[in-house]
């Protein structure tokens, strides 16, 4: 990889790593309006009417053949829209800035995941650590209370299986997704987890609560068009030319962005138990990401 692409591809890095901590405030707003359900098939479904426009206007030349095109929409249904039901259904109950902390664990099952299913991304004494540590700050997090109330225990639980399942999409793309056109790669990922929305919310939500408001339109539009289409792009094309774990440590600098953010705008408390375990979560994606090393690019 040349000096110029490094650089671009930390600065995309970087990009993706604001936006996406963004996200988790901004689900919070649009579930004022809208059920957690038709919000997520919403977000997706309009990222993925904008990323195939996209390919096909930009990308025909280089659009998969039939087979590749139904590996990606099966992959991207449940291992994308799976998380997405889980996280949107789970901020119902608990802060934007919690759910976002306890995402970043995603690292911790990308570790455990490339080691069972990479040959070049074995599990070092580093990433070893750094999953224990990243479980460590979520026990912290979610330990006994000390405030009024039980500890929502089903959505947090809920959001650990959505990093969970999210850490195995990314080890997939970086197996099979070198050689895929990063546009359609995004474009049937995204229109798979859309399918599989859909299809969720026609089932758990035959009667939805959907209010359109400039708030819902907003924050839709905002999560399918800039995150969704934008930052799943710049992911998928990060996946091809980075570590698969060095990628994923964003999800620290997200959950930071997430926890000041939801503090500030949504008047989120922001106690110390809550940046003791952000740090160690946070501490434990840098420890994961030790000795990372720069994944191999097909052009």
């Amino acid at each position: 990889m040349s000096s110029s692409t490094r650089a671009l591809a930390y600065v995309v890095w970087i990009a993706t790593t604001v936006v996406w901590g963004t996200t988790w405030v901004v689900i919070r707003i649009g579930l004022e309006d809208l059920s957690p359900l038709v919000f997520s098939a919403s977000r997706a479904a309009l990222g993925a009417v904008v990323f195939l426009a996209i390919a096909t206007l930009t990308a025909w030349d280089r659009r998969p053949g039939a087979a590749e095109i139904r590996f990606w929409a099966l992959v991207g249904g449940p291992q994308l829209g799976l998380p997405y039901a889980l996280i949107f259904w789970a901020e119902q109950t608990i802060s934007s800035g919690l759910t976002a902390t306890l995402f970043a664990t995603f690292p911790a099952f990308t570790a455990v995941a490339a080691h069972l299913l990479l040959g070049d991304e074995p599990l070092s004494w580093p990433k070893l650590g750094g999953t224990v540590l990243a479980f460590v700050g979520v026990a912290v997090l979610v330990g006994p209370a000390t405030g009024p109330g039980p500890v929502p225990f089903v959505p947090i639980v809920a959001v650990l299986v959505a990093a969970a399942s999210g850490a195995m999409a990314a080890v997939i793309v970086r197996r099979h997704g070198r050689d895929t056109s990063t546009l359609w790669l995004t474009a049937i990922q995204i229109s798979g987890a859309a399918l599989f929305l859909i299809i969720l919310a026609a089932i758990f939500e035959p009667r939805p609560r959907v209010e359109l408001t400039a708030r819902a339109i907003a924050s839709t539009a905002y999560l399918g068009i800039v995150v969704t289409g934008g930052c799943y792009c710049g992911l998928f094309w990060l996946l091809k030319r980075l570590d698969v774990t060095l990628v994923s440590m964003s999800v620290g600098g997200e959950a930071t962005v997430a926890v000041f953010l939801g503090a500030w705008i949504l008047n989120e408390p922001l106690e110390l138990r809550s940046l003791l375990g952000l740090s160690l979560v946070v501490a434990s994606v840098a420890v994961v990401s030790l000795r990372a090393k720069p994944a191999a690019v097909t052009p």
